[in-house]
């Protein structure tokens, strides 16, 4: 309870702060000020809108709710404090209000409505188109998010409710995956941050087409960084490989997945540009293949080893010597499966050959040899960039052309010209 000194002062603040409200034309938001008994620090009170379901034609019912801010060591005889801050107090109930009236808002305030219109769109900032693998992969992990919230915190499906404790929802969100798991395991450091990259542009793209959204909600969160590096293989382990790829080249367990791999030691080239090549898009006589990588960006790899380019003669040309018809692919999908003690051959050229099965199958041959279990198939082009290097004095223009590497953008502005049509393109590993 409150002393009548106590009531006399706070009833003397209220005055003169409507004063200060009326020189100043405020006349909406309403709100007064009150004294909290305990702590005896003032508290604004006023009225903030909630959602009351629908009635009986379907019509949202809006109803209204006393809330208060709590001012930080402010008390009843800091007046002057009080009425010096009259505009920065209403602009934050203002901000409460509209966001609160929002939050009660239709389809295009959800997450889901969002999700949508996002991965509908491949442009990202700068109007840069991005693969298709990224948008699905978004898509993806956004309806991680939306699947949990949908359980746990239904209201956040409101992109509204996200902007006044956004931030710790999202925390929370990740301490569960990391805790319980997803859809298959717990999700470690690197998932997060993976995950955090993807939410965190998602938000800021609601940001950048939603009047009064702020920008970059998420952005610089307490999220541990961690950098996965690629490894590259040792001396000793590439010739390990190398003579497991001999032993076993006629193998029909390995038959399909040694050319790859070695395709893939040779020219740098990521698992999906592989399995993505196309015959129509081979020079026979220049022997090159034109990629398209990663931002839809096209740039030619060279297969001019004799080595490689037996491997993709014999992939390409039939029995008759001639240029295949019968599919589109240079690698189309084939394996070797046992039947009664048999392999039996199990073709499909009208398809290509999956990624995830290279790399499943390439960890299998890394198992198979006791290597390290961080070596993935990103090693081979690790392994690539840093034999080319090595091969041309560390020529950083013309290896950054070779493999379209994104994060070397600037160097390969320079680069238009370096290709010689007399120079070894490939590591020549197998020669």
């Amino acid at each position: 309870m409150l002393d009548k000194n106590e009531i006399k002062k706070l009833n003397h603040l209220r005055k003169e702060a409507e004063k200060e409200k009326k020189r100043r034309r405020i006349t909406e938001p309403r709100f007064t000020f009150q004294m909290d008994s305990r702590t005896k620090k003032i508290t604004i009170s006023y009225s903030i809108p909630v959602d009351g379901g629908l009635d009986e034609k379907n019509n949202r019912i809006v109803r209204k709710k006393q809330t208060k801010i709590y001012l930080k060591n402010v008390y009843v005889d800091d007046v002057d404090v009080i009425l010096n801050n009259i505009q920065n107090y209403v602009d934050e109930i203002l901000r409460d209000i509209n966001v609160k009236y929002k939050s009660i808002g239709n389809d295009k305030d959800t997450l889901h409505h969002w999700q949508r219109v996002y991965t509908e769109n491949p442009k990202r900032r700068g109007n840069i188109e991005v693969a298709e693998k990224t948008i699905r992969n978004d898509y993806s992990t956004i309806q991680d998010l939306i699947d949990w919230v949908s359980q746990f915190k239904p209201k956040y499906l409101n992109i509204w409710n996200w902007v006044k404790d956004g931030r710790d929802i999202l925390l929370e969100y990740f301490k569960y995956r990391q805790e319980v798991g997803g859809k298959r395991k717990k999700w470690s450091d690197g998932g997060v941050n993976s995950s955090y990259r993807r939410l965190r542009a998602f938000v800021n793209f609601i940001g950048e087409n939603v009047e009064g959204f702020p920008h970059q909600l998420l952005n610089k969160m307490p999220i541990k960084r961690t950098k996965v590096k690629t490894e590259s293989f040792t001396s000793m382990e590439m010739e390990l490989i190398i003579q497991f790829m001999e032993e076993n080249k006629e193998n029909p367990k390995w038959l399909w997945f040694i050319p790859i791999f070695k395709v893939l030691l040779e020219t740098g080239m990521r698992v999906s540009e592989v399995v993505s090549m196309k015959i129509r898009d081979i020079d026979v006589k220049e022997r090159k293949c034109k990629i398209v990588g990663k931002g839809k960006k096209e740039r030619w790899v060279y297969l001019r080893s004799n080595s490689l380019w037996k491997i993709i003669e014999k992939q390409i040309y039939d029995e008759e010597g001639k240029i295949r018809t019968d599919t589109d692919w240079v690698f189309w999908s084939y394996y070797h499966q046992p039947q009664y003690g048999i392999w039996r051959l199990v073709e499909r050229k009208h398809k290509p050959i999956n990624t995830s099965g290279v790399q499943h199958k390439s960890k299998d041959m890394f198992r198979e040899l006791r290597l390290s279990d961080k070596l993935t198939t990103h090693s081979t082009r690790r392994f690539f960039i840093t034999e080319m290097l090595k091969k041309t004095n560390g020529n950083i223009p013309l290896v950054a052309q070779l493999v379209g590497h994104n994060t070397w953008d600037v160097v390969r502005l320079y680069t238009k010209d370096v290709v010689d049509e007399n120079m070894d393109l490939n590591v020549g590993l197998f020669e």
